[in-house]
């Protein structure tokens, strides 16, 4: 800023000498007149910062580190931090912190922002995409793909390449997943063993080579892909592949309502715990709760009327479906096989998908629906090595010049 000559020089000394940005702003208002607001000052800063040399930071005893590393750094040692405070120690203005968590968001970072401070989460979700308007205005056809387990060697890719070309056949231009795109890491005991992607990275390349195209995918978090953030350093596999596949929208975790039709939702909902000795059990008092939940906001004015008319279940591995009063309920399958988890258990999975058409009447009343659930009840043992799972990074093969 030619209208503070000398100060540029001074900010370089003082960042040097390890003056925090509020004490050289403070400096600066006394010793050269300065006038900006401090908002603008930590950009001034900012820029002052990449006019540093690598041998003036070797001769303060410091290592130059980028404000990206900086930030993730800080944010994975204090796991939240206010605002003002971030941007002081990065130097930087409030806008610039917005698109660092944007940036590290899009990589898998889990960062909550409240009224105050920046949190890298390891135990609570962000929200998910948030639709309002209807998929189709009368009628829909969608597929249902639950528990695919990329990264598992029980994955069964193949088949669901197979229901995938049926979904094309029959008109699907929407694909619902309630719960564990990933295998994800530890979720019990010798998992580690029992997968061909151990981490995060790796499971995610596995997905986005992998998942079929062709359709719109709406997903779920569950249990297994939830491990990330709670043992890998708050880390969401779901926001990392939906920045890379333009294709996949990332909805939230445990459970998430989807407007289909006009006045028609569709839940995807993931439950917990083990399969119960009535297999229609848990799905049986899930939508109990749907209904009370739905009576409750039309109770309190929040809705005018039930809409939640399908009920999609994921975590159990198998196949049901069941009309409850007004709503229709699935336990959706899997494409994941028997691990030795599920042997050890003496469970076995039933690998396949739902095909659902439904359309809505004048009045906008579900009127009619058929499903139809398509089974591959052999397995193809290390199903896997059949397909390629990491993502080649781009290499010059040959001079640019010359």
């Amino acid at each position: 800023m030619t209208l503070y000559p000398g100060l540029v020089e001074f900010v370089k000394q003082e960042i040097l000498a390890g003056k925090q940005t509020k004490d050289i702003y403070e400096e600066a208002k006394t010793k050269f007149n300065y006038t900006y607001p401090i908002s603008t000052f930590y950009k001034y800063i900012s820029k002052v910062k990449k006019f540093l040399t690598d041998d003036d930071l070797e001769d303060a005893g410091e290592t130059r580190e980028s404000i990206e590393e900086s930030f993730i750094n800080i944010l994975e040692k204090k796991r939240s931090i206010s605002g003002d405070e971030l941007c002081e120690q990065l130097s930087c203005s409030p806008n610039e912190i917005f698109d660092l968590i944007s940036q590290f968001r899009k990589k898998g970072y889990e960062i909550i922002c409240d009224d105050r401070n920046i949190i890298l989460s390891t135990n609570v979700t962000s929200d998910g995409e948030k639709l309002d308007t209807p998929l189709e205005d009368r009628e829909i056809i969608f597929g249902v793909a639950s528990d695919l387990h990329f990264g598992s060697k029980a994955c069964q890719i193949t088949a669901l390449n197979e229901f995938s070309e049926i979904c094309r056949k029959n008109g699907v231009k929407y694909m619902f997943t309630p719960g564990d795109l990933c295998a994800g890491y530890k979720v019990y005991p010798g998992q580690e063993f029992e997968v061909y992607a151990l981490s995060a990275e790796e499971q995610e390349e596995s997905v986005i080579n992998n998942l079929p195209k062709g359709f719109e995918w709406y997903v779920l978090g569950g249990n297994h892909d939830y491990s990330f953030i709670k043992r890998g350093g708050g880390h969401n596999c779901l926001l990392a592949i939906e920045a890379q596949r333009p294709d996949f929208h990332y909805v939230g975790f445990d459970d998430a309502d989807i407007p289909i039709l006009p006045g028609v939702d569709l839940k995807l909902w993931h439950p917990a715990g083990g399969a119960p000795y009535s297999y229609s059990y848990r799905l049986q008092k899930g939508i109990e709760q749907v209904v009370y939940t739905e009576l409750a906001n039309i109770s309190r004015d929040f809705k005018e009327k039930p809409s939640v008319r399908f009920v999609l279940a994921g975590h159990l591995h198998i196949q049901l479906q069941a009309m409850f009063g007004s709503i229709f309920g699935m336990q959706c399958g899997t494409f994941e096989g028997q691990t030795g988890f599920l042997r050890r258990l003496g469970l076995y999975p039933q690998v396949g998908g739902y095909i659902v058409k439904a359309d809505i009447s004048r009045n906008g009343l579900l009127r009619n629906f058929n499903a139809k659930f398509y089974m591959w009840p052999k397995q193809i043992e290390d199903d896997w090595r059949n397909y390629k799972h990491s993502i080649e990074k781009s290499k010059i093969v040959k001079p640019i010049f010359g």
